[in-house]
């Protein structure tokens, strides 16, 4: 009786401590992603790791529990990390965000109000980057770990198809497109998919250049629809390589080449997914030769430029703030007066102009007064940007916003993304 008891306590360990044989749990993609959330939610609670299926479907043969809930617990931090960008990015640039939440909510164990300050973003914001951040790292461990859990009987092309289609169109309709650097993108898909091409001895060559222009699309979607492409290409490639280049023009085009050994297909649907995928961000896959070298090309669409009025004597702060918003899609536009500023208008369609108070000649008040009492620049949005702290004053003449100097490069970047989606000043 005693040993039944002790049995029964042991849950699903042995006498040794070693998992006994239970059938394997299979997972599709929603239930997977479910249990990634409550693994990160709880990830730290050794007691809810080593109940939870996620646990017992990744442990591998004779592995004790305890040693299991460390190995899952290494596995979804070693994916937070891979979100992490390459080179030497400011400390709130977009492209970090992903990982900074992830890190700092599940790992640092950071609450709403703290990411809120950590990453100077509101908190409708940040449920929205959480959303899109768990949406990466659970694709990162669903391709880590798709063959081992996906269901035994695959279900029949149609079917796939179907289900696919029906995936790839929830994934367009909830899409939040950012302008993203596509070099970084594709590098961290690159270093994802390495261990893929090493099994199948494919070398990756990467020869994008990195001064492309930003594009403009819903980072998962993008991944995942590169990703397919990618899959596809390998197929395609064995004992060879893959090589990815770029241009830009009135798109971003990449031209992937795959030459090698040909393979058996890597999921049938995913280059017809891709194709759909990459359409829905407005954008267009082509295969521009099904023979070897097998060819494909992708355009994306480039992130259209904003143009900005500013009005500031200071050189060194136009300096700046070019220095701030390089590589970015903001175009600035320098006046220095008011007819200046209403001709720039009507010739640039402007979404916002920044303007100082003090300056040595003007009374930035009365040229604030002037700009709206233009039919040109009546409904332009006017960010008043000095070190005079009168948002009160400046909201009563007009003014659209308020940025205190000295200016951060966040806090630039934050005022010119929030007032970015305003129509042309002399749109009608």
């Amino acid at each position: 009786m005693l040993c039944i008891v002790k049995f029964l306590a042991a849950g699903r360990k042995d006498f040794l401590g070693q998992q006994s044989a239970m059938p394997m749990p299979t997972f599709s993609h929603d239930e997977f992603a479910k249990q990634i959330r409550q693994a990160l939610e709880n990830l730290y609670d050794f007691a809810y790791l080593q109940n939870l299926e996620l646990t017992n479907a990744l442990s591998e043969q004779g592995q004790s529990l305890d040693k299991s809930v460390r190995q899952l617990r290494a596995d979804l931090i070693d994916a937070i990390e891979r979100l992490k960008p390459d080179g030497n990015l400011p400390p709130h640039a977009k492209e970090r965000r992903p990982y900074d939440l992830l890190y700092g909510r599940y790992v640092q164990g950071l609450n709403t109000t703290e990411l809120v300050e950590e990453l100077m973003i509101s908190v409708r914001q940040l449920r929205r980057e959480n959303k899109r951040a768990l949406e990466a790292v659970t694709e990162l461990m669903w391709e880590r770990f798709e063959t081992q859990l996906a269901a035994p009987a695959p279900a029949p092309p149609a079917a796939r198809r179907q289900a696919a289609d029906r995936e790839a169109e929830q994934l367009i309709s909830q899409a939040s497109p950012e302008d993203l650097r596509l070099p970084a993108l594709v590098s961290g898909l690159l270093a994802t998919l390495q261990p893929v091409a090493a099994k199948h001895n494919i070398q990756l060559i990467n020869r994008l250049p990195n001064d492309l222009p930003p594009v403009h699309a819903d980072r998962v979607l993008l991944r995942q629809g590169l990703m397919g492409v990618l899959s596809h290409a390998f197929s395609r490639a064995n004992n060879g390589e893959v090589q990815l280049e770029g241009s830009a023009g009135k798109s971003v085009n990449l031209c992937l080449t795959a030459s090698g050994e040909t393979g058996a297909p890597r999921g049938g649907v995913s280059l017809e997914v891709s194709q759909k995928l990459v359409a829905g961000l407005g954008g267009h896959v082509e295969v521009a030769s099904s023979a070897a070298p097998w060819q494909v090309n992708i355009s994306l669409p480039v992130a259209e430029t904003v143009p900005v009025l500013v009005m500031d004597d200071n050189a060194g702060l136009l300096e700046l703030f070019r220095r701030y918003l390089a590589g970015r899609p903001y175009h600035l536009i320098e006046v220095h007066s008011v007819a200046e500023a209403i001709a720039q208008t009507r010739a640039a369609q402007p979404r916002l102009a920044m303007l100082d108070i003090m300056m040595p000649q003007q009374d930035g008040w009365e040229v604030l007064q002037q700009l709206r009492a233009a039919p040109e620049t009546a409904s332009l949005p006017i960010i008043i940007c000095s070190v005079l702290v009168e948002p009160e004053i400046a909201a009563a003449l007009g003014a659209s916003d308020y940025l205190p100097k000295p200016v951060t490069q966040d806090a630039l970047l934050t005022k010119l993304e929030q007032w970015r989606g305003a129509p042309p000043a002399s749109a009608e």
